[in-house]
């Protein structure tokens, strides 16, 4: 009931990465708890979500002492939400970061937009880092899909637009509890777990594409928190899921297959009573991290030079 954020210290020059330290953060804050799948920021802070109907987003620098290593951050409004995850996108257009934040909803879960007063140049010429985002001021907007065909149709895509409105309106493309998000390029990349359904919006041409998290055995899963391997912009690139659904609960990913389409494949089985979470990766994308959430356990995931075969350990 508390929420909060857990720090984990690794030493980089062991293999694995030994865990050396640990202390939590942003605990019993004012705004909620639930603290849900968060984000990186530019400046490789963590942005941490309140999943609790009235929660706010906190950014948290584990390099700042306890006790002035948490701030709340102005991207999401102050009348709070059920805010799952973040990220951002450095626009060219206006030289400025847009900040994107999801909601587990099944009502008034518009995606949020932030886009700073602050430039990027401004924002990154202050030398405290939660200087940066913390108390600045700019715009929200909101994510209002419509469909250029028939919306329910099994893979939906058309144009977007932002509004001033959390409301949906007659017309829509509904993407009710919406989940993990990332940006790679010019592409958001945000997916919905009751409709196990994964959005692509092209940010430049303001139009969007989804599909169906189906497996190559025709089933599908539920997404969660998605992580995308960072590096070169190359359609080759993977994107990680963990996953929040019946059954069992693992770890997926979307890339190519011998023929060069796009499929969905299972790379680490789960438990079956508990959700995968907390998904993300070392900063050379050499470890995969995550959680099995009831079980409280954490695990780091590698490749062993030359070896086809992935070792682990629970941390």
């Amino acid at each position: 009931s508390s929420g909060g954020v857990g720090i984990l210290h690794f030493d980089a020059t062991k293999t694995p990465h030994d865990v050396i330290g640990y202390r939590r953060t942003a605990e019993n804050t004012s705004t909620g708890s639930r603290n849900c799948g968060g984000g990186r920021t530019p400046w490789g802070t963590w942005l941490t979500s309140e999943e609790s109907g009235t929660g706010s987003v906190y950014e948290v620098d584990p390099n700042e002492a306890p006790g002035n290593d948490y701030c709340r951050s102005p991207i999401v409004p102050s009348q709070g939400g059920n805010y799952e995850s973040n990220a951002f996108w450095p626009s060219t257009a206006d030289n400025k970061y847009h900040f994107y934040t999801t909601d587990d909803a099944s009502s008034n879960y518009r995606l949020t937009r932030f886009i700073p007063d602050d430039d990027i140049d401004t924002m990154m010429a202050k030398p405290r880092k939660l200087d940066r985002l913390c108390g600045a001021t700019g715009t929200h907007s909101y994510l209002k899909m419509t469909c250029s065909a028939d919306c329910s149709s099994s893979t939906p895509s058309g144009y977007f637009s932002w509004t001033n409105s959390r409301s949906t309106e007659s017309g829509d493309q509904v993407y009710p509890n919406a989940e993990g998000i990332d940006v790679k390029g010019n592409e958001l990349y945000f997916v919905t777990k009751g409709q196990k359904r994964l959005y692509i919006l092209d940010l430049l041409s303001n139009t969007w594409s989804s599909t169906a998290t189906i497996q190559s055995g025709g089933s599908t899963f539920s997404p969660d928190q998605v992580a995308r391997i960072t590096g070169s912009n190359s359609p080759d690139d993977l994107l990680y899921f963990a996953e929040d659904g019946s059954g069992t609960r693992d770890i997926h990913a979307r890339g190519r297959d011998q023929n060069g389409d796009y499929k969905f494949f299972t790379i680490i089985q789960g438990y079956s009573t508990t959700e995968t979470s907390g998904l993300t990766f070392s900063p050379d994308n050499k470890y995969m991290y995550f959680a099995h959430q009831s079980e409280s356990e954490i695990w780091q995931i590698w490749r062993e030079i030359g070896e086809h075969t992935s070792n682990s350990s629970p941390i």
